[in-house]
């Protein structure tokens, strides 16, 4: 707990930047929707990974409890003569340890989540997935248009989806100027960007390892899009320390079924003792992988810890009085976790596309209407969910899991 609000504050104190939400665009660079409008859209921010990682590592880097080359090869459950129970981690290297709970946070390509027998990750294997990110110090921040500054950038086209975000920390201890101005931390700073294209519109490529250059790659597929396009997937590029332009596998999940766990330890007839055990428990993508699209993959991690820190706290409590928690104990610990997790999680699996990439294209007429609607409807809608009794309501019904702020935790 002391570890999250300290990440928190750290955090707050550096972004140096408010808040943002993704704003749509047509190809020709021409702003279609501003959800900033909407109070009661969820709110979120890019965050450099390593950064993040840094932030959340340093309070525990001192323990030693921080292990690095241990993939996760397998697991058993072990029973001792008097019926409790372990859980034996064997490793890819051979080494193995023993655990009262594994917690499986091993991403969409989850070995844990197959091990237990869940197996709700599904590839989207329809289109072409790029990413590349960088670092952004201030020349390569002066090349970039001046509307990405304003907010992430999102477009939707003919079934391909662009998006691109930066993100920047003040410099620490650095008080914030009169005129709102802060100087960043050029080596924290960073740039993201995504792009999906059909495999449809490239049938000449097989896989990945067919394409030669995937950055010139990348622009053909753009290149009746705006310059301003160009620019951003190119910036960076030619720089010593440009990284690469890596594929990705997309993936999302599948809702589990309710009692998903005692369905798989019934059709096991106990033959596999470690399907659906209350033993091992999953968290983040190794559970609810989602699409991109909202940005709310890591937020959804997060808050998957806020809310099993308690019930591993009260297990605890019970081990250190002087009696291990049996495994209906832990069973119901469990239960308590993923009934919260599950409703909330999956409803941002859903909002991010679910299984399958949306197919949009804001160019045409559906562009148009939608920023007609957004110019003549959004003030009134906002205006309206600011009136008192709707900001009362909102607090009663408050959707933290859109919350980019890790503050709650």
């Amino acid at each position: 707990m002391k570890i999250c609000k300290r990440s928190s504050k750290d955090l707050d104190r550096r972004s140096g930047l408010k808040v943002q939400l993704r704003r749509l665009y047509s190809t020709k660079f021409q702003s279609i929707v501003d959800l900033t409008a909407l109070p009661t859209y969820s709110k979120s921010f890019a965050i450099n990974r390593v950064t993040c990682r840094n932030l959340l590592l340093g309070p525990v880097r001192p323990t030693g409890n921080i292990h690095y080359d241990k993939a996760f090869s397998s697991f058993e459950i072990l029973r001792g003569s008097g019926g409790d129970e372990k859980v034996k981690v064997v490793f890819a290297d051979g080494t193995f340890d023993e655990c009262d709970i594994l917690i499986g946070a091993d991403g969409s390509g989850s070995r844990v989540n197959k091990a237990l027998g869940l197996e709700n990750i599904v590839n989207i294997d329809s289109h072409w997935s790029f990413l590349a990110k960088g670092k952004l110090p201030k020349d390569r921040l002066d090349k970039l248009p001046p509307q990405v500054q304003k907010g992430p950038v999102l477009v939707f086209s003919k079934g391909i989806l662009f998006f691109y975000a930066f993100y920047k920390l003040a410099k620490r201890d650095q008080p914030q100027a009169a005129n709102n101005a802060v100087d960043y931390d050029e080596a924290d700073a960073s740039f993201y960007w995504g792009l999906n294209i059909p495999k449809l519109m490239s049938k000449e490529y097989n896989s990945y390892k067919d394409i030669p250059d995937r950055l010139q790659f990348c622009l053909e597929m753009t290149k009746d899009w705006a310059p301003e396009f160009q620019t951003l997937l190119t910036t960076g590029q030619d720089e010593e320390d440009s990284s690469d332009i890596y594929d990705t596998a997309l993936r999302a999940s599948t809702k589990p079924v309710k009692n998903w766990r005692s369905h798989l330890r019934a059709a096991s007839h106990g033959g596999q003792p470690g399907k659906g055990h209350a033993r091992v428990w999953l968290l983040g993508d190794a559970v609810h992988a989602m699409q991109p699209n909202r940005g709310m993959g890591g937020n959804q991690a997060m808050h998957d810890c806020a809310d099993i820190l308690p019930h591993l706290l009260e297990l605890n409590n019970m081990a250190l009085r002087g009696s291990l928690p049996t495994t209906e104990e832990i069973s119901m610990a469990c239960d308590k976790y993923e009934a919260a997790m599950i409703e909330r999680a999956f409803n941002w699996v859903w909002k991010s596309g679910g299984v399958s990439m949306p197919i949009m294209d804001f160019d045409g007429v559906l562009g148009k209407s939608i920023s007609i609607a957004s110019k003549v409807c959004l003030p009134f809608i906002s205006a309206f969910l600011r009136l008192p009794f709707m900001q009362s309501s909102d607090k009663q019904q408050s959707d933290w899991s859109g919350s980019a702020s890790s503050s709650h935790l």
